[in-house]
Parts: structure tokens; sequence; C-alpha cells
């Protein structure tokens, strides 16, 4: 029975899966037409509540600006904090998005002029980052959280992410865990 219902969950699989950032191939996202990356920030691009990116962050955003890749982070953050770390990115934002919902979304991509068909949203979270970009059509990109040190509601999720999880990773033929 258990089975059946995380195999029923199968509409919020992520279309992809990568360990960071970083390991994902930004060339091939961009050869298929994929020019629009909407980030999440906590766990995605730097731990939880980071106030600012680090160097290797910064340097490698303005690399994707180079490839001509439009780029906006999307978070359900607080306002202050996310506009400091955009503005050390020179990004623009939207900050208490209220992901999974579209509101924050559609916010986000009006502010970088894109379309959902070419746009990619990438997070750790599969019931925020991964539910937003899948109920709005959006290719989605999971990654591995950076850090273990999460609210205790994200630890939460995370209990009902991992049989999700697990049984996508056996779909597509990775072993290991999550």
């Amino acid at each position: 029975m258990f089975r059946e219902a995380v195999i029923m969950f199968s509409f919020i699989y992520p279309d992809a899966y990568e360990s960071s950032i970083y390991d994902i191939p930004y060339g091939e996202l961009k050869s298929n037409g994929l020019t629009n990356i909407l980030f999440d920030i906590d766990n995605t691009v730097a731990p939880v509540g980071a106030d600012r990116p680090g160097t290797e962050t910064e340097f490698f955003f303005c690399k994707l600006g180079g490839m001509g890749f439009k780029i906006c982070l999307l978070s359900n953050g607080k306002k202050r904090r996310v506009g400091v770390f955009a503005e050390s990115l020179g990004v623009p934002y939207v900050a208490k998005a209220g992901k999974p919902f579209a509101g924050g979304l559609d916010a986000a991509l009006n502010l970088i002029g894109a379309d959902r068909e070419n746009s990619v949203i990438i997070g750790d979270q599969i019931f925020t980052d991964v539910l937003c970009g899948r109920r709005n059509s959006i290719y989605t990109i999971l990654v591995r959280p950076i850090s273990k040190n999460e609210e205790w509601y994200v630890r939460l999720k995370r209990v009902f992410e991992r049989p999700v999880m697990s049984e996508y990773l056996k779909k597509r033929g990775y072993a290991g865990q999550v």
C-alpha cells in the first residue's frame, strides 16, 4: 500500500537530479532552449540563512550570465535577506515567493522577461521547488541539499521526500542513498 502511494506521487519527480548547482550541464540546457534559470537559495545556492554568496558562487553566476542565461532568485525567504543576497550576485529576485504556488514564480518570470517553456527551476526540495515547477509546466532540476542544517519544518518534509526520491532514483537506475 505504501509503495503504491509513493508511485502515485511520480507527478512530482524532478526532470533531472544533480549533486549540486555546479554539476548541472548548463550547455545542454541552453542547447535545448532553456535560457532562463530560477534558483532557490537556501541549501541550493548557499547554506540555510547565508546573507551573502561565497566568492565561488559569485564567479559561477557571472559565468552563467556570460553564457547568456537570464537568472532570478526565487526564494520563500524574507525580503531583506534575499535582497542582500541577490544584490551580491547582481541578479533580480522574488522573496516570500510562496512556492509551490504560482504567484512568486510568475513574478520572477516577469522580472526577467521569460516564458515557462524556456525556463528551469533549480532547488533542493521536492514539495516546494519541484512541485512549483511541475504544477506550472517548468523544467525542474533537484539538487542535493548543501547542508543538513535546516529548519524543523524542512526536516519534517524531508521524511516524506525520502521514499519519493528513493522510487525516483530506482526508476532512473541510480544506486545508493538519497
